[in-house]
């Protein structure tokens, strides 16, 4: 089956609104072993609307339409589909109650343009929304059939799976299965040399990599008679990537990180002075971590070091704020202030003035103690401020998740 998405709305076309929804149904489709064949993004334009729809026809059998199925003047997905296929708007009487009793949930009065949104096709579908007021639609003519979704997520994604889903299992014939791997602690294009045999060993799959600053994510997809393949591929992949792979690609390494401080009973305090917090932050958004997170400090100046961390000031003058030997003061002597079982500690030059020859821009040192055991790590991060700070950030969770993980 030959699938389309048609996303209309000029917010969307403009790049006011990032087209999530269009990634979303375009990853559910691949993910089921459909074929996404076309997207196009058009303005809210019956005419446009007309075009958009001639030329995902060509490509596809099946179009999915997203937006412009609101109350107001400029929603007009309703309009152009029913003008494309040369059928009539009629009022339904059921989907006006529902909008009614919307509104009277939320003890409001029923504004009159939420009338607009009472029409379905003639001899089409309405697919209830038990999130907002706009129905979806379905509507089939020869060989050619539309959903039409509204915009927001909320509301787009139960319809999908409620009654998109259904449909595309049972008119894709063969359907994809899928394996996925979150590696961290390993550039893409490392990565990408270690497996590059599998890609011919395993000819059937298709092996497909996505790049972040703090993981690098393996998506595998084949067809379910190729089952034995990717069975296969796993079992060297993981082997060849034991040192990188946490998890599937929704495992968070922040959650890990906690989950091993739990289970093994430890604490964790953070000092911080290039990644101003960042640690700490992104570590806290993990929920249940205030059994195990005692204390974040950021130290940035030199006095703050001095004040908060008791670091001795001729060591500091001595070294420097950005060296390893104060990486090390600082994780040291967090432990005692703070009396956590595992601490690390970053001091950098994140950018992008400050660098010398000796210590450029991008140098971090880190430092991580557990139960008393020193390790020290030194970079070069390459990249502006943001960057630098996000891939300390990175490497300090890696480390941390395997320095636990090994206890």
């Amino acid at each position: 089956m030959n699938i389309a998405i048609l996303s209309i709305g000029n917010e969307v076309l403009s790049g006011k609104t990032l087209n999530t929804n269009g990634a979303f149904i375009a990853k559910e489709v691949e993910n089921l072993g459909g074929k996404l064949t076309h997207q196009q993004v058009v303005s809210d334009e019956i005419g446009e609307i007309i075009r958009g729809l001639e030329v995902s026809y060509t490509y596809a059998d099946l179009v999915i339409t997203i937006g412009g199925l609101g109350p107001t003047v400029d929603d007009l997905t309703r309009e152009g589909v029913a003008k494309y296929f040369g059928i009539e708007l009629v009022y339904d009487e059921g989907i006006y109650q529902g909008i009614c009793d919307y509104f009277q949930r939320r003890r409001k009065e029923v504004p009159k343009n939420n009338f607009r949104q009472a029409y379905k096709f003639d001899g089409g579908l309405v697919l209830p929304n038990h999130n907002g007021t706009a129905p979806a639609l379905f509507f089939e003519q020869g060989n050619q059939s539309i959903f039409l979704l509204p915009g927001p997520p909320s509301e787009l994604e139960p319809i999908f799976y409620e009654n998109v889903r259904p449909y595309l299992i049972n008119r894709i014939k063969e359907r994809k299965i899928t394996f996925s791997y979150r590696l961290c602690g390993i550039s893409e294009s490392i990565a990408e040399e270690q497996i590059l045999h599998l890609y011919e060993k395993y000819p059937h799959l298709n092996i497909a990599p996505y790049c972040a600053v703090d993981k690098v994510d393996y998506i595998v997809t084949t067809q379910e008679c190729y089952e034995a393949e990717l069975k296969a591929f796993d079992e060297d992949f993981r082997c060849i990537m034991k040192d990188y792979y946490i998890g599937d690609q929704t495992t968070n390494l922040s959650t890990e990180i906690v989950r091993l401080l739990k289970e093994k009973q430890l604490t964790l305090a953070t000092a911080e002075s290039c990644s101003g917090g960042l640690l700490a932050s992104t570590l806290i958004n993990v929920e249940g971590i205030s059994t195990v997170f005692l204390e974040g400090i950021i130290c940035y100046s030199y006095e703050s070091k001095l004040k908060h961390l008791n670091i001795d000031v001729q060591r500091l003058m001595k070294f420097g704020a950005v060296s390893e030997e104060i990486a090390h003061d600082m994780a040291t002597n967090l432990k005692e202030i703070s009396g956590a079982d595992v601490t690390v500690s970053v001091t950098g030059i994140a950018g992008p003035s400050g660098g010398s020859k000796l210590k450029p821009v991008g140098l971090v040192y880190m430092a991580i103690n557990v139960c008393g055991q020193i390790f020290l790590k030194s970079y070069i991060f390459n990249g502006n401020r943001e960057k630098i700070r996000q891939r300390t950030v990175a490497e300090a969770l890696y480390w941390l998740y395997q320095y636990i993980k090994a206890l």
